[in-house]
């Protein structure tokens, strides 16, 4: 039940919808999940509410992926891959892609207004 946050600093796609639709579609595949395991946000912000570093471009990405504790890293790095390869198709280009991954334990989470067990 990974959460998916795309932060940007700038509105460069004019597609962001599509995007998020992508980026659900690689992590289903990437990690044989369902649509009702995911939650994808996209956030872009005003010129002056994010500084990305300095030697990225205009479609940098910060791509936040909190999750539950325990995946290998070898599904972090297909999941990490997919993600890269979702947003190559939006003229995002490798090196202005950074994912973070957050992990906390089960107790950490509730869902559905209940604590996982």
């Amino acid at each position: 039940m990974p959460v998916i946050a795309v932060h940007t600093a700038h509105d460069w796609c004019a597609t962001p919808d599509a995007a998020l639709e992508a980026l659900r579609d690689a992590t289903m595949a990437a990690w044989s999940l369902g649509p009702a395991a995911l939650t994808l946000l996209w956030q872009p912000y005003a010129a002056g509410r994010m500084i990305a570093p300095a030697d990225r471009g205009a479609c940098y990405c910060l791509v936040e992926i909190a999750m539950l504790a325990g995946r290998s890293p070898e599904l972090k790095q297909s999941l990490a891959l997919a993600c890269i390869a979702a947003l190559a198709r939006f003229g995002v280009p490798p090196a202005d892609i950074d994912i973070c991954f957050a992990e906390s334990q089960p107790a950490d989470w509730f869902v559905a207004g209940r604590p996982l067990p």
